[in-house]
């Protein structure tokens, strides 16, 4: 742990305080202990000084009883000194307390000393009781008011007073070593509780300065950088410190986070201007990663995406050059194919005309031929005639039927274009979805025009039968015309059948005409249809042109 760590002051103020909380612990509980010992040594000096009171007390009692004794014979004295040396025996009870509160040697020894002195009266005062009892109070008082008796009660005295002097001084001097050690001992306390009250303010001081105050301003900065504000002042400095170490940490976040902004700013700016070809040098520590991964997969997954609609834009712009060229071709042929059918049908018209009026003028001659016989040559002549529009017809029947051909041949390649049509449209996908559309609506107008020229073509086949039965039965009767004159009732018969068959080739030649004309309408809305083909093939190619022009500008 570095010294210059906030935690690592902390502790050391911490611990120095404990150390002094623990010393003034020791320092109250001994001044306490110091207060129960000074009451302890207070007490043991009053028992100790009452019991050498009371030693020194029934010494005189017994002195003070023996020598009444001695000088009156009252038995009360006796009885008083006997009580006090057989009953109350308050010496050997002070004694007994004296030891119980360990004196010194010394004073035991003086104490021993005043004992012996004690037992050393106790036969003088035997005596002087006996002598007492005796009668004989002179010789009593002689020996309890003797020199040797009182200078020996002096000794105890003395002794006992010297005793407790000196047990009263021994206390008092105890007592002032424990009332200086108990001074010294509040004085330390009083030093410590001071010393920890000094450690405390560095405590406050400490949290407010190094940890209350910073961590204010690492909250306003972590609020700052929560709202987005990476650029607002940071007033601390990075130092060992865990503020320090905190800042450098927000400032090492800010900078790298502000570069990361910048650098993904710039990636999605040229992302927005289609450049999917970057590069990312930011160091994306810890869940960042995953941001610069994604970057990653989004330029590797456009740049295919980005590379298959080029190539299928190319591929599509191909396809519809060539569909835009074949609709131009198939408006063209459905145009020419129009012209065509126009001209078909006006020759159609013209031969529906002609053969109406054959059948007229075959109604006509069989009717000249009933009523005159007589006008066979101008009958001839019109025989002659009537030869010349069947062979009319047959070829105009053999014009229909190279017409029909190729009616047939222009319905085929229709239908191929059509199906040629089809197929790139297939290759265009959704953009060729309306030309198929197209494509499907020409091959069922070629289909359909491929069938009328189909009943046509039987419709014509019928007619050149028919005309070529005309022209056989024309040979006959230009051949036989001699015959005819024999046979004009057979004449007359056979011409009102070929009228009849003529009626019946008008009937025909008038459906074969509504059919091409029906066919003209189809032909016409297949023109249409091309044209329309066309255009929107160009306007498809001019899209498909403009979508290519926009992959061009992407760069990846």
């Amino acid at each position: 742990m570095e010294k210059n760590s906030q935690s690592f002051q902390l502790k050391k103020i911490v611990r120095r305080s404990m150390t002094v909380v623990g010393v003034g612990a020791v320092l109250l509980l001994l001044s306490i202990g110091t207060n129960i010992w000074m009451s302890r040594v207070a007490d043991k000096e009053l028992e100790t000084t009452a019991y050498l009171n009371q030693y020194r007390l029934a010494s005189k009692t017994l002195t003070y009883a023996v020598q009444a004794y001695a000088a009156t014979g009252e038995q009360g004295y006796y009885d008083t000194y006997m009580k006090e040396l057989n009953e109350d025996k308050n010496r050997d009870a002070a004694l007994a307390g004296l030891k119980k509160n360990k004196i010194s040697q010394e004073e035991w020894d003086s104490m021993n000393q005043i004992a012996e002195f004690s037992n050393g009266l106790v036969p003088i005062e035997e005596e002087a009781l006996e002598l007492a009892g005796k009668g004989d109070i002179e010789a009593a008082k002689s020996r309890v008011y003797g020199e040797e008796y009182r200078d020996t009660t002096q000794q105890i005295n003395t002794l006992t007073d010297e005793v407790i002097t000196h047990i009263q001084t021994r206390i008092k001097n105890t007592k002032i070593g424990l009332r200086i050690f108990q001074g010294i001992v509040q004085v330390l306390y009083g030093l410590s509780f001071i010393y920890l009250i000094l450690q405390v303010a560095k405590i406050v001081k400490f949290s407010r300065e190094e940890l209350l105050i910073p961590i204010v301003k690492v909250s306003d900065q972590m609020v700052e950088l929560a709202e987005g504000n990476f650029h607002a002042e940071f007033e601390i400095e990075e130092d060992e410190s865990e503020v320090g170490k905190m800042a450098g940490a927000i400032f090492h976040m800010k900078s790298n986070t502000t570069e990361m902004i910048q650098e993904i700013s710039d990636i999605l700016e040229g992302m927005g201007n289609g450049d999917y070809n970057f590069e990312m040098g930011q160091e994306y520590v810890g869940e960042y990663g995953q941001i610069k991964e994604s970057f990653l997969k989004i330029s590797e997954k456009m740049k295919e995406t980005l590379g298959t609609i080029r190539e299928v834009s190319l591929q599509i712009d191909g396809g519809s050059e060539q569909l835009s060229c074949a609709a131009v071709d198939l408006a063209e042929g459905s145009q020419e194919q129009a012209g065509k059918i126009s001209d078909l049908v006006s020759l159609m018209n013209d031969m529906y005309k002609s053969m109406e009026h054959s059948a007229l003028e075959a109604t006509e001659t069989v009717e000249i031929s009933m009523r005159a016989g007589h006008v066979l040559e101008a009958g001839n002549a019109k025989m002659q005639e009537l030869k010349g529009a069947i062979s009319e017809i047959s070829s105009c029947s053999e014009e229909i039927g190279q017409i029909i051909n190729t009616i047939e041949d222009i319905a085929s390649q229709t239908n191929l274009l059509s199906l040629n049509a089809a197929i790139e449209a297939a290759r265009a996908g959704e953009a060729g979805k309306g030309f198929a559309v197209v494509a499907d609506q020409v091959k069922s107008l070629a289909e359909e025009s491929a069938q009328a020229a189909g009943e046509t073509d039987k419709l014509i086949e019928r007619t050149v039968l028919a005309l070529e039965r005309g022209i056989s039965i024309a040979d006959e009767t230009v051949a036989n015309m001699d015959e005819v004159m024999l046979g004009a009732r057979e004449a007359t018969g056979r011409m009102g059948r070929m009228s009849g068959i003529l009626t019946n080739d008008v009937q025909n030649m008038h459906q074969l005409n509504e059919t091409m004309r029906r066919i003209a309408e189809i032909v016409d809305s297949n023109s249409a249809a091309s044209q329309e083909t066309a255009a929107v093939s160009q306007e498809q190619k001019a899209q498909v042109e403009t979508m290519v022009g926009l992959m061009d500008k992407f760069s990846v």
